[in-house]
């Protein structure tokens, strides 16, 4: 059973962020020294630099329907995504990395299935709630052409965001590596998709959209690991609506794993799938998690409204080791009502059997229950599942 948020520490979300303070072991001052015993002096002694302690937040697939956005306009005829993301942003404050994956191009228009399309607004808004890293390497790039996905990517870099993964306007984006520097850490990124919904890259541009090739990512990941403190990667892979990663998805990622990678983000099943530390060749941990879910989606399918909030604190030496000091994934919950009305996303500790009750899904499907999402979470995620409230809680 999923543990409910208490009113107070709901309220106090709204107020705190769920990364912004060390979860775990507290870091070692810089440099300590040794008290003298005798009055003779004695030699002193320095502790090693505390490692820097990353905080990375992720969300899987931003999957905005053509219903999603029409309820997201305002009576003026303008788009406001905002809503969408409000309950999250308090979590993200303070994260070194904030990552989500953009499912659907930017193309200034609204794309009802199966050619997906949303315009500037949802640049803004996820910006405005904390975003700074985003994937645009799905199966959904494509859907407006070639035209879509370059506007996508103009309104993308122009909103200033840290790092646009996995689509680029230019063969010099698509070769120059990908590393942003947070903490003075060097976190690099590589990221893939499996395909393009049948579409074909445009045989000028075959680097537009980084696809799933082995041979390929093997050498992109000896290229990048010299370079970089914390190698992550975003990997759009799976089958759809299986809450099991496939053989083919733990074979890439063991892979992934060996080539260097400390940090595995997948998406693309619209379903969550479990979190896992996977051993390297060389006896490093690679932390993977197969499929965050949808964020958000009009999707009709009981399993595809429960995502995950991925939440782990990373100590950074300066000798090269890696450590996950914590990580956990709060499950979200995407609501509406009605047929398509009234969507936002809601952690699920601060879920109701009230809101369950009214949750449009019903109308498409088997309505969803308080107890549904509860059990779907642990039989997923099992000790991985985090509450808002016991994140709040490790604040104090």
């Amino acid at each position: 059973m999923i543990k409910r948020a208490a009113p107070l520490l709901l309220a106090m979300l709204l107020a705190l962020s769920a990364c912004s303070a060390p979860v775990g072991p507290a870091a070692l001052s810089a440099t300590e020294t040794t008290t003298p015993t005798t009055a003779a002096t004695e030699p002193t002694t320095t502790a090693p630099p505390a490692p820097v302690r990353l905080r990375i937040a992720a969300v899987g697939d931003n999957l905005l329907h053509n219903t999603v956005s029409k309820d997201c306009q305002t009576s003026g005829g303008a788009y406001d995504y905002s809503k969408l993301y409000a309950n999250l942003a308090p979590m993200l404050k303070g994260c070194d990395v904030a990552f989500i994956n953009e499912e659907v191009p930017l193309a200034g228009e609204i794309g009802a299935y199966p050619n997906l399309s949303a315009v500037d607004a949802v640049a803004t808004a996820i910006k405005g709630a904390g975003f700074n890293v985003v994937n645009h390497a799905t199966n959904h790039a494509l859907d407006k052409g070639q035209k879509g996905l370059l506007r996508s990517l103009d309104t993308l870099n122009q909103t200033g965001f840290d790092a646009v993964l996995g689509a680029f306007r230019t063969e010099e984006e698509a070769t120059a590596q990908q590393i942003i520097e947070k903490q003075g850490v060097r976190i690099g990124f590589l990221s893939y998709t499996y395909g393009l919904n049948g579409y074909s890259l445009p045989k000028d541009k075959p680097w537009m959209v980084s696809l799933i090739d082995t041979e390929k990512i093997e050498r992109e990941l000896a290229a990048l690991r010299p370079n970089c403190d914390y190698l992550i990667v975003s990997i759009h892979w799976g089958n759809e609506y299986q809450t099991e990663p496939s053989d083919a998805q733990r074979e890439l990622a063991q892979t992934l794993a060996d080539g260097g990678a400390d940090l595995i983000i997948g998406h693309h099943p619209h379903v969550l799938q479990p979190l896992e530390s996977i051993k390297a060749s060389d006896g490093r941990e690679t932390l993977c998690i197969y499929s965050l879910g949808n964020y958000v989606s009009g999707q009709h399918k009981r399993a595809t409204m429960l995502g995950g909030l991925l939440s782990a604190e990373i100590d950074v030496y300066q000798d090269g080791r890696i450590e996950t000091v914590h990580a956990g994934v709060v499950p979200l919950v995407t609501h509406y009502e009605g047929k398509a009305a009234s969507y936002n996303v809601i952690p699920l500790d601060a879920y109701t059997q009230d809101l369950a009750a009214v949750h449009g899904i019903k109308n498409f499907t088997d309505p969803v229950s308080l107890g549904y999402f509860d059990d779907l979470a642990q039989q997923v995620l099992g000790d991985a599942v985090m509450t808002s409230g016991e994140l709040l809680a490790h604040e104090h």
